[in-house]
């Protein structure tokens, strides 16, 4: 593996930088997509794209999910930024369950991939298309970093995945530590510009038999830092009861949350949808209202009547006037920071596939 376009650096913070002021020009626009019970997100820059998760929803009627993510990722290159030549700098794997993997080698296969990131992961749901993705990269001259969290400094991991004097900058802040649980095993990633603070934390949990839950080792390693501050929070684990805690969320504080969940009236094919999980919970929809900052309003948006589940299995409907959407309710979810602005312009398309 090169190190000119993967290296690891131990950031260095400055004042100015967490105050809010705007230290250069730049944009940043994150395309959460709706891919079902799973998530996907793309995250764009003026000098390149990078992919967190490929995931799709693991039933016999994913194809639909898969048809667009493609589609997206074409429309994307294609009419957006055709610049870019289609390509990806980067993707990054949370961890080998398979509606994070499920779409590797059709996103691998169809577009340039500079980069592939994962936790080295070597059991799991989603373990198959990590390991082609892991022979397809060294078959294709592609870098390849499996990140344990032992690697994982203090002041977090800046991963270069982007370059140039608008390049963001990527910071994992956990990796592949064995749990007996694979969610807790998550890389999560900090991704800062001058515009915004985005944090990923794969699925994340509160609960594990072997290790700390990654939600508590998070807090705990980076307590009196700013490391888990971010203005737009893609909520850990599809809004599951066990992905989110109080202590948490006030560590992250922020503005807009995003949830990557299923369309909850979808009860077949299968067992693994959003309706049989409960995703997401009520409790945790009601504990992301009290602590987001931002209103729809704010973004251009108003009040959405959405569906959430006080248990699996079980829904009931409420209005969401606070800045949370979901993937579930508005589709796929594109949030834009204009070069040196501090308030973006979100968007939905309401790309909702049929229940059945």
């Amino acid at each position: 593996m090169s190190s000119l376009r993967i290296r690891f650096t131990a950031p260095t913070f400055s004042a100015c930088l967490f105050l809010g002021a705007v230290v250069a020009s730049g944009q940043v626009t994150a395309h959460y997509i709706n891919v079902g019970q799973a998530a996907s997100a793309l995250v764009e820059f003026p000098s390149g794209a990078i992919l967190i998760d490929a995931g799709g929803e693991n039933t016999g009627g994913s194809d639909v999910y898969r048809s667009h993510l493609l589609a997206y990722l074409n429309a994307f290159f294609d009419k957006q930024r055709p610049d870019l030549q289609r390509t990806l700098e980067g993707i990054i794997l949370s961890h080998p369950h398979i509606d994070h993997t499920m779409y590797l080698m059709d996103v691998m296969q169809n577009f340039t991939v500079h980069a592939l990131v994962d936790n080295g992961g070597t059991t799991g749901s989603g373990i198959g298309p990590m390991k082609n993705g892991r022979a397809f990269a060294a078959q294709h001259h592609i870098h390849y970093m499996a990140i344990g969290d032992g690697s994982i400094h203090k002041t977090g991991n800046v991963l270069s995945l982007i370059e140039g004097d608008k390049a963001p900058k990527i910071i994992l802040l956990s990796g592949g530590r064995g749990c007996d649980n694979p969610n807790n095993d998550s890389i999560s990633v900090r991704i800062e510009t001058p515009e915004t603070v985005l944090l990923f934390t794969g699925d994340s949990e509160n609960e594990d038999k072997t290790c700390t839950p990654e939600l508590s080792a998070l807090g705990t390693k980076f307590v009196g830092t700013p490391l888990l501050q971010a203005q737009i929070y893609h909520v850990a684990h599809h809004g599951s009861y066990n992905g989110t805690t109080d202590d948490f969320l006030k560590l992250v504080s922020p503005g807009i949350a995003v949830i990557s969940a299923g369309n909850p009236d979808r009860k077949s094919p299968g067992q693994f949808h959003a309706f049989q999980y409960g995703h997401p919970r009520e409790v945790v929809v009601d504990t992301l209202a009290s602590t987001v900052s931002g209103s729809r309003s704010d973004f251009g948006g108003s009040a959405k009547e959405v569906t959430i589940f006080p248990a699996a299995k079980q829904t009931k409907k409420t209005s969401m006037t606070k800045a949370i959407y979901c993937t579930c309710w508005d589709g796929d979810i594109e949030v834009n920071y204009p070069a040196g602005g501090r308030t973006p312009n979100i968007t939905t398309d309401n790309f909702l596939p049929p229940a059945n």
